[in-house]
């Protein structure tokens, strides 16, 4: 068989568009545009390359290019299609279509009055404020309370909005009061800062008028008192890895660790730099604390269990709720559903900041209210994400373009309708995301955005297997990035680390070869030096300051200040560029200091600043040697080209 040069150029450009729309899900939107431009050129009649930059540019605020590629991609369409007679083409062309269904799910919550006259014998102390004001516990909560009380390490498996923080921190709390546990006892551990904030305050509320005291230590608020901590503290994986490093002795007393929402972290260099840490908390603390876990419905509970814990009991429950669900091509049907069900709040859900404040900023305003629009992200200040989330729960008509921050616990009141915009990285994140919704009704409200066929296809089967919580885990190896980030962590503030103790703590983790690699490697770049049989940090270490905690790609971003009211709008990520758009509007930057910029608000027209995303490789992957570097590469560029990374349901 010969040469065939078109379809060698065809195959190219598929290639391309696939490595494009990667891209594009990971938010890494110039890269999408650069390898779609580039299917175009290996095969100038790519229609779906078209069709994504004309969504890109639109995305962006350019009209022009957006409607410049549109028209390029109905020529192309036209010029691959079989001469028809016109009013065939009219009959048989294609038109924007909306898949609805209402997938049922039956509610196996049921009354058990003895069981729950049982479980309130033993809980004496905490009965009233916790569970006082219920009817009846739920069945996790059954489940779940005589295991905590046990002391046995536990992950609890059920479904969003089950009553999950209750069934572990309510047994936690009696023991602490019936066996007056002293100082800092229960360490509980957040995804996200926004859902820590959230956490205390609802916890702070089940303790009221108990002998409990509770603290938080995240990004944006730190309340812990290290000199006298307090009973319980919340905070967050990096905040964790800093007070660890700085202040191990607020931790001797440790007796229990909660992982929240541990889903959100498992599988990624966060949940790795987690597991890590809670090694080193019991080599630096000498304690041994219980660990208590919460997660959405996965597959392979077991395996993710194992990796946090040992000797874990698994506590789950079936059932859920039902889903109803509508499936569109564009933002304006979705808008159209919103109206047309009648809802009056509702989630947009994106899947980096950036997404979140070009839709709040362009698209959104073309079919709701400036009014009603609030954007709720990682990179806004703490005040701003607040306002969004009061206004979700006490304002009438609110529609907010949001990240992973409001995917789990943040308190937002009920919500009518919730919308998929982008495509979620996992079914476990979809799952929670549609979970917010109609938390007071049997099923679930979902509006997904599907640009393709295909797209639809995957939402379709995705729901069926949310239904039926037939969902599995994406194939998993720890990320060595994470390696580099906690022995420079280990080492800061002057420790001192034996040869053997660093080893240990990728023990079963990294094989001891790259262990090696990792220390030769930061040694020869003058970040670690041995002395003797002891490994120590140069003074080099100081130019990471507390971003040698952070394995999050983009730590280094800067405050934005507005002028005019001197109110902090949140942080962008560095170098910024003269005009970018934070919490849904567009700024001018008028004066640069060293912490922060001076900004003022500015019409809308201009270009988007980048935003630093959640990444696939941590931020301390280029301090890798390059021969793992190269190997994660490859890795990830097979996972990529086999649609791995897609396989994350159990297709019947």
């Amino acid at each position: 068989m010969g040469y065939d040069r078109a379809s060698y150029q065809k195959n190219k450009a598929d290639a391309l568009f696939r490595i494009g729309f990667h891209a594009e899900v990971i938010g890494k939107i110039d890269e999408a545009a650069a390898k779609y431009e580039k299917a175009i050129k290996a095969d100038p009649g790519h229609y779906q390359s078209y069709v994504q930059l004309s969504r890109l540019y639109e995305r962006k605020g350019d009209t022009g290019k957006a409607a410049h590629y549109m028209n390029a991609a109905e020529r192309s369409r036209g010029n691959s299609m079989p001469e028809k007679p016109l009013a065939r083409q009219q009959m048989t062309s294609p038109r924007p279509t909306m898949i609805s269904r209402l997938l049922e799910v039956l509610n196996e919550e049921k009354p058990d009055p003895v069981k729950d006259a049982e479980l309130r014998n033993m809980l004496p102390h905490v009965w009233g404020p916790f569970f006082g004001r219920f009817d009846s516990l739920r069945e996790v909560q059954r489940q779940a309370i005589p295991t905590v009380l046990g002391g046995e390490n536990a992950m609890i498996i059920a479904p969003t909005a089950s009553g999950k923080t209750e069934a572990i921190f309510a047994p936690l709390v009696e023991r602490m009061e019936a066996e007056q546990w002293p100082g800092l006892s229960i360490l509980y551990i957040c995804p996200t800062k926004a859902l820590a904030e959230d956490i205390a305050r609802r916890l702070m509320d089940m303790v009221d008028g108990l002998d409990v005291t509770i603290a938080q230590r995240n990004g944006d608020t730190k309340t812990l008192n290290e000199k006298d901590p307090q009973n319980i503290l919340v905070t967050t994986p990096e905040s964790l890895d800093s007070l660890l490093s700085r202040s191990p002795g607020c931790l001797l007393g440790l007796r229990a660790v909660v992982l929240d929402e541990l889903h959100m972290l498992d599988g990624s260099y966060r949940g790795d730099q987690l597991r890590v840490l809670l090694r080193r908390l019991t080599r630096e603390t000498s304690t041994t604390p219980r660990i208590y876990a919460t997660t959405a419905t996965v597959s392979g509970p077991e395996r993710m269990a194992a990796r946090y814990m040992s000797d874990a009991r698994l506590v789950r429950t079936a059932g859920g709720r039902s889903i109803d669900y509508r499936i569109v091509p564009t933002l304006e049907m979705a808008a159209r559903q919103f109206q047309e069900m009648r809802a009056h709040k509702a989630l947009l859900f994106c899947n980096t900041p950036q997404e979140a404040e070009e839709l709040a900023r362009t698209e959104l305003k073309r079919h709701f209210p400036r009014s009603v629009i609030k954007v709720h992200h990682g990179k806004l200040d703490a005040r701003m994400r607040l306002d969004a989330e009061n206004a979700l729960r006490n304002g009438r008509d609110v529609v907010c373009a949001c990240t992973s921050t409001l995917e789990v616990g943040v308190d937002i009141g009920d919500i009518d309708l919730v919308m998929l915009v982008r495509r979620p990285r996992s079914v476990a994140s979809l799952s929670q995301r549609i979970g917010r919704g109609n938390r007071r009704e049997d099923s679930m409200k979902v509006v997904a955005i599907a640009s393709t066929a295909g797209e639809s296809i995957y939402y379709e089967k995705v729901f069926k297997a949310v239904t039926r919580s037939e969902y599995d885990t994406a194939r998993y190896e720890f990320d060595p990035s994470v390696a580099v980030q906690q022995v420079l962590s280990s080492l800061s503030g002057g420790k001192v680390l034996s040869d053997e103790s660093v080893f240990g703590m990728f023990d079963g983790l990294l094989p001891e070869k790259d262990v090696s690699l990792i220390l030769t490697q930061l040694s020869e770049s003058g970040w670690i030096e041995l002395d003797g049989n002891d490994w120590k940090a140069t003074a080099r270490i100081g130019e990471l300051g507390p971003g040698v905690f952070s394995n999050i790609p983009g730590y280094d971003s800067i405050q934005v200040v507005d002028m005019a009211s001197g109110s902090t709008v949140g942080s962008i990520g560095l170098p910024v560029d003269n005009i970018f758009v934070l919490a849904g509007q567009a700024w001018l930057v008028r004066e640069r200091e060293k912490t922060r910029v001076l900004v003022t608000a500015v019409e809308e027209g201009t270009e988007i600043a980048n935003f630093s995303s959640y990444d696939r490789f941590g931020a301390f992957f280029d301090m890798l040697p390059f021969s793992m570097r190269l190997r994660m590469r490859q890795r990830q560029g097979s996972m990529d080209e086999g649609g791995q990374g897609h396989r994350s349901f159990r297709e019947r």
